[in-house]
């Protein structure tokens, strides 16, 4: 499948890139599978996720997203080519609340830069991949990840309580741990971007 990349750049007002220097950049991640996609969006907002997610949903066009690209696992590998959706320049930190123990971060934060803010504070996060100093938050989420502290505290599944996602028809929609009916958030965490992108 081919993706037609002018419609799609007229269609997303963000950052496109398509030089082959660059797709073969997000071709890999820590793991052995290679695949070429035929564009990545540098997302820097959640509306432009949604925008690039309902795009590639109206046209059958498969996406993958992408944090760091710090995972063992193939997750962010676009191996049947279409769009990676990069949550990287998604990094900021928004806040920070010791009295509830929360944080706000959007997905392209790297673990050790909320590491830093929390420990200022006397707070911690959990969870602590071997990747922590490169890895995001966002990837975090995606592949459920633990590290050595996990053994006490618990994988990520563990401390998140909410979240936002673009779900795979580009709808924005927001789960809670307090929300009635079925506890969604434990499905999305660990599913890759597959269920919905965090």
């Amino acid at each position: 499948m081919s993706v037609d990349i002018a419609g799609l750049r007229e269609a997303y007002g963000g950052e496109l890139l398509t030089g082959e220097a660059e797709l073969l950049a997000y071709s890999y991640d820590s793991a052995l599978d290679r695949g070429r996609p035929d564009a990545v969006a540098v997302a820097r907002c959640a509306e432009e996720v949604r925008s690039i997610v309902g795009w590639c949903a109206r046209r059958g066009v498969p996406y993958v997203a992408r944090g760091a690209g710090t995972n063992l696992s193939g997750g962010c590998v676009a191996l049947r080519g279409g769009v990676v959706v990069s949550l990287a320049r998604m990094d900021r930190i928004l806040a920070i609340d010791t009295a509830r123990n929360t944080a706000v971060v959007e997905p392209g934060v790297v673990n050790i830069k909320l590491q830093r803010a929390l420990e200022a504070l006397g707070r911690f996060y959990a969870p602590d991949p071997a990747s922590y100093k490169v890895c995001t938050i966002g990837g975090n989420v995606g592949e459920n990840a633990g590290g050595p502290r996990c053994l006490k505290y618990g994988v990520t599944t563990n401390h998140v309580r909410a979240v936002e996602a673009v779900m795979p028809d580009g709808s924005l929609e927001s789960f809670s741990l307090s929300d009635e009916g079925p506890e969604i958030i434990s499905l999305l965490i660990g599913a890759e971007g597959t269920l919905g992108i965090v």
